[in-house]
């Protein structure tokens, strides 16, 4: 990890970097969440304006349960990844991740889910990851399950998204 510019952090990996997300990220973060192709897996479902966006963000600054980066190719920003629900006391939180369309099936979402494991655990004092994914999402499935994370159950019917209640994946991954 190291630390650039105006105290903040970047995660440094082989190909993938991790910085802390700033409020110049917030229109492209619209773009992605606006993608019907990446909106179908994320467990929201209205369209997102930049109103709402900025709104978030500054909650966000203000939040200390959520830590978010910017996952970065070439400098090029190319999603989103980081831990919400942060609970200190009990070493948890629970990861989500975010990759434009054109950049998945590259190893870039592999690399960034490992970097911020590898970062909650020494940097963070972290001891359990959790995720949620809707059961039929294989791919994420295949890609937590690939960076050590373990299924714990399933949400029967949790979620309402396009017309029916979907099923939802816990998986966990822990350090000790």
């Amino acid at each position: 990890m190291d630390n650039v510019g105006e105290g903040v952090t970047m995660i440094v990996g082989e190909r993938v970097h991790l910085r802390e997300i700033e409020e110049e990220d917030l229109e492209v973060i619209v773009k992605w969440r606006n993608d019907p192709e990446l909106l179908k897996w994320l467990f929201s479902y209205l369209p997102l304006c930049m109103a709402k966006q900025r709104r978030w963000y500054q909650s966000y600054v203000e939040d200390d349960t959520r830590q978010i980066f910017v996952i970065e190719v070439e400098k090029k920003p190319v999603g989103t990844i980081g831990l919400s629900h942060i609970d200190y006391r009990n070493q948890n939180g629970e990861l989500g991740i975010l990759i434009d369309k054109e950049w998945q099936k590259k190893g870039i979402g592999k690399e960034s889910v490992d970097l911020l494991i590898e970062f909650a655990w020494n940097e963070m004092n972290l001891r359990k990851i959790k995720v949620k994914a809707f059961e039929e999402n294989e791919a994420a499935i295949n890609l937590y399950e690939s960076c050590g994370f373990t299924k714990e159950g399933v949400l029967k019917k949790e979620i309402y998204k396009n017309g029916e209640f979907k099923d939802v994946v816990i998986m966990a991954v822990m350090r000790w």
